[in-house]
């Protein structure tokens, strides 16, 4: 099978390789999703035979994306624009449009991945409640998370990737909150120095920076959610017109 254009987004040294399939039509159930983009993915991978793709799927319109299999429509559709120089692209930037960042949506998005990445370890009980809860209840349990009391992110899972996701979300939505977009790890580092270890899984790296920036983003959540129209996560609505 032939695979659709596909373009390659995020770190220039991202240790996996994330890229999107543009396709026509998205497929409705997530495994039907999940189906396609390993079967577009399978005859590329002989061109990054040391890399793990991270496959996804979008539909593009006039120059931007209306929707996307995973994240939100905004977030992908900037940063395939943005970080389109950072890597040796077989196709043309297939983004020409930037979108409004909804930044509300981000943090209900990323107030849920941290507390998923924090899902196995031993707040599991506590977390696990609060990912079926309202936000209030999602931000009372990241409240309760100590860093340091924290041995081990899973049987499954590496220590060191966990951390760097969460570093990750960290420095995004602070960052937007801020008024900056940031898609890679470089730039997040470069915004935030203290979170560089962990970003760039440093080994014996202690946990303080990593919570007084997890502290700082419970601080802007709360006071963003005073405002918040939805405190569920919900489809971005794209104000551009199609």
């Amino acid at each position: 099978m032939k695979p659709p254009i596909h373009q390659i987004f995020g770190s220039e040294n991202s240790l996996d390789l994330d890229l999107v399939f543009f396709i026509e039509e998205m497929p409705e159930t997530i495994l039907e999703k999940l189906s396609l983009s390993k079967k577009l993915s399978e005859p590329i991978t002989s061109f990054y035979p040391e890399k793990q793709i991270n496959a996804n799927l979008a539909v593009q319109k006039n120059g931007h994306l209306i929707q996307v299999y995973k994240g939100t429509t905004d977030e992908l559709n900037n940063a395939l624009f943005y970080t389109y120089q950072n890597h040796s692209q077989k196709f043309d930037n297939q983004i020409t449009k930037i979108l409004v960042r909804d930044i509300d949506l981000k943090f209900l998005r990323s107030t849920r991945m941290i507390l998923s990445f924090l899902s196995k370890t031993a707040y599991r009980l506590l977390i696990k409640n609060a990912l079926k809860g309202d936000l209030e209840e999602k931000i009372q349990a990241l409240e309760k998370i100590d860093l340091k009391h924290i041995d081990s992110f899973g049987k499954d899972k590496n220590n060191l990737d966990s951390i760097k996701s969460i570093a990750f979300q960290l420095g995004q939505a602070i960052s937007l909150h801020d008024g900056k977009e940031l898609y890679t790890k470089n730039e997040i580092a470069l915004e935030f120095p203290d979170l560089r270890k962990y970003l760039f899984r440093e080994e014996n790296t202690d946990f303080e920076n990593l919570q007084q920036w997890l502290f700082n983003f419970i601080i802007i959540l709360r006071n963003r959610s005073f405002e918040m129209k939805k405190k569920a996560e919900y489809k971005y609505e794209d104000e551009n017109k199609i």
